[in-house]
C-alpha cells in the first residue's frame, strides 16, 4: 500500500522542487540552488519522520494506477497533448512554455521600450520546460500532461483515506467529476447561449470541477492540494506540520488559490495552539520552506503594484441573482443537514462564509480572485453535500431527506455544465499547436503575466540576462481555434 506519509512527501518535494527551478530560471548562483536543493531534501526527510503520522494506508499500487489513468484522460479531454480541444486559456499557457523552453535561463524581453521579464505563476511549468529543452517543444507539452495527471492522482490518493469503502471511494470520485451548481437555470435566465460555457451567465463563478481541470489546472491543483491536506488534518491522519509547510511553496503554482486555503490553514494553527499540540517541527519545517520561497514570493511580488485589486465592482442585480442560483441551495442543504456533516461545523461555517464574501474582492482580471479563491471553500463544500447525498435518513435526522433531494435536485441540473464542457472537447476541432512564445500571442503583454525588468526585487534579479528581442511571426496557429464561450457547433449549425 502505498502511505499517506509517502504521498504527502513526494508532492512536497515537487513543490520544492519549483522553488529550487524557479533560482535556475532566475540566473541565481549554482552554489545557491545546489543549497536550496540540497535543504529541500533535508525538510523532505525530515517531514516523512516527525509528528503523528501513524500508518494511514492510502491506496494499493493497483488504485494509484486507476487514479492515475482517470487523471490522464481527464486533461488529456481537456486538451493537453493536442488531441482535443483546448480553451483558449491554453493560447497563453503553451506560449509561455514554449518561452521557457526556447528562451535561455534567465532572459529579458526587449520591447523597444524597456525591458521586461516573465513574471506569472511558472511551478506548473518549469519541469515541462526543462523536458522540453532536451527533447523539443512537443515532449515539453507531453510532460506538463504527465506531469499534472501524476499530481492530480497523487491528489485524490490522498483524499481516499478520507472516505470509508472503496465502493464510497468510486461514488465520490464519480459525482465530484460531475458536481457543479445550477448554472444552467441562470442561462436560461439571462438568456444566454446554452451551448456555450454555462458558466458565464454573470459576473461572478464559483467553477465546477471538470472546467477546472480543462481550464487552469494549476490554479485547481493548488486549490485541492490545499484542501485535501486540510481535511487530512482534520480527519487526523496528517500532522500540522505537513500542512503548514506547503502553502508557502504553492503560490508557484497559484497565488490566488492560496488565499481560499490560508483561513482553514489558519484554524488548523490556532486549534492546534489552544489545545496545545504544537511542537518544533510545527514551527521549524514551516520555517524553513518559508525561507526557500523567499524568491518565489519576491518573484511573483513584481510589478504587483500595476495588477488590479481592491473592492470588486459589481450590479446588485447579478449580485443577487448569483447568490440566488449558485449559493443559496447549496447553504439550505447544509443547514438541513446540520448534524450529519462528513466534516465539523467550523470548517463548513469556514467555507460557507467564505463563499459569501470572495465576490466582494478582487485581485487580477475580473473576476480571477473569487474563482481561484473559492476552489478550496467550494472543494469543502463539495465534498460535505456528495456525503449528505450518499447518506439514508433516520429517525434522528428528520430533514436530512429534504436536504438529500435538494442535493440530488442541484446535482442533476448542474450535470450539464460538464456535459458540455465534455461535449466542447469532443465536437471541437483539436486545437492546433501554438508555436510562438508570449508576446506573440498577446502583443502588448499584461500585468498579469509581465513586469518591467528594474521591478523585480534586486535580491533576486538576474544580473546579465540574455536579451531576447521580439519578432514574432503572424499567425500564432493554422487553423480554427473556436471560442468556449460561445462556440459554432457544426452540428448544430451556427447561432447568434
Amino acid at each position: 500500500m502505498i502511505a499517506v506519509r509517502t504521498l504527502t512527501v513526494a508532492v512536497a518535494g515537487w513543490l520544492l522542487l519549483c522553488q529550487v527551478l524557479l533560482l535556475a530560471l532566475l540566473g541565481q548562483p549554482p552554489l545557491l540552488i545546489a543549497g536550496a536543493a540540497l535543504v529541500s531534501i533535508m525538510v523532505c526527510a525530515a517531514m516523512g519522520r516527525l509528528g503523528a503520522w501513524g500508518d494511514v494506508a492510502a491506496v494499493s499500487p493497483k488504485a494509484f494506477g486507476g487514479l492515475l489513468a482517470f487523471a490522464f484522460a481527464v486533461f488529456l479531454l481537456g486538451g493537453e497533448g493536442g488531441l482535443f480541444y483546448a480553451n483558449t486559456d491554453w493560447q497563453v499557457r503553451y506560449a509561455v512554455l514554449n518561452d521557457l523552453t526556447t528562451h535561455p535561463w534567465p532572459w529579458a524581453y526587449d520591447t523597444g521600450l524597456g525591458l521586461t521579464i516573465l513574471r506569472c505563476p511558472v511551478g506548473i511549468y518549469l519541469f515541462p520546460a526543462l523536458i522540453g529543452k532536451l527533447a523539443g517543444q512537443t515532449a515539453g507539452e507531453f510532460a506538463m500532461l504527465a506531469q499534472n495527471s501524476i499530481i492530480l492522482a497523487s491528489i485524490l490518493a490522498l483524499a481516499t483515506p478520507l472516505f470509508r469503502s472503496g465502493r464510497q471511494r468510486l461514488i465520490t470520485l464519480a459525482l465530484l467529476t460531475g458536481f457543479s451548481g445550477m448554472d444552467l437555470l441562470g442561462a436560461v435566465f439571462a438568456r444566454a447561449n446554452l451551448l456555450g460555457h454555462l458558466e458565464a451567465w454573470t459576473g461572478f463563478q464559483y467553477t465546477a470541477n471538470l472546467t477546472l481541470a480543462f481550464w487552469v489546472p494549476q490554479h485547481a491543483l493548488a486549490g485541492w492540494l490545499g484542501a485535501v491536506l486540510f481535511l487530512l488534518w482534520r480527519a487526523e491522519k496528517l500532522p500540522l506540520h505537513a500542512l503548514l509547510l506547503v502553502i508557502p511553496a504553492i503560490p508557484l503554482l497559484s497565488p490566488l488559490a492560496v488565499f481560499g486555503v490560508v483561513p482553514f490553514v489558519a484554524y488548523a494553527g490556532i486549534e492546534s495552539l489552544l489545545k496545545r499540540r504544537i511542537i518544533a517541527a510545527d514551527i521549524a519545517l514551516p520555517a524553513v520552506t518559508s525561507l526557500l520561497a523567499i524568491p518565489s514570493l519576491l518573484y511573483l511580488s513584481a510589478g504587483f503594484g500595476e495588477v488590479p485589486a481592491g473592492a470588486a465592482p459589481f450590479v446588485a442585480i447579478k449580485y443577487l441573482a448569483f447568490y440566488t442560483v449558485e449559493v443559496v441551495p447549496f447553504l439550505c442543504i447544509l443547514w438541513l443537514a446540520r448534524g450529519h456533516w462528513s466534516v465539523d461545523r467550523v470548517t463548513v461555517l469556514i467555507a460557507a462564509a467564505l463563499m459569501l464574501i470572495l465576490p466582494l474582492f478582487r485581485v487580477g482580471e475580473s473576476i480571477d480572485f473569487m474563482m481561484r479563491a473559492g476552489i478550496a471553500p467550494v472543494t469543502i463544500i463539495a465534498i460535505t453535500v456528495v456525503a449528505i447525498l450518499q447518506q439514508r435518513p433516520s429517525a434522528d435526522a428528520p430533514y436530512l431527506g429534504a436536504a438529500r433531494r435538494i442535493a440530488m435536485i442541484v446535482y442533476i441540473v448542474g450535470l450539464a455544465v460538464p456535459l458540455g464542457e465534455t461535449a466542447r472537447a469532443v465536437l471541437l476541432p483539436a486545437s492546433p499547436p501554438v508555436r510562438y512564445g508570449y508576446y506573440g500571442v498577446v502583443p502588448q503583454g499584461y500585468v498579469t503575466y509581465i513586469s518591467a525588468f528594474d521591478r523585480l526585487a534586486a535580491l533576486i534579479r538576474p544580473a546579465q540576462p540574455a536579451i531576447v528581442a521580439i519578432s514574432e511571426p503572424s499567425p500564432c496557429w493554422n487553423g480554427p481555434w473556436p471560442d468556449a464561450i460561445s462556440p459554432k457547433f457544426k452540428l448544430f449549425g451556427p447561432h447568434k
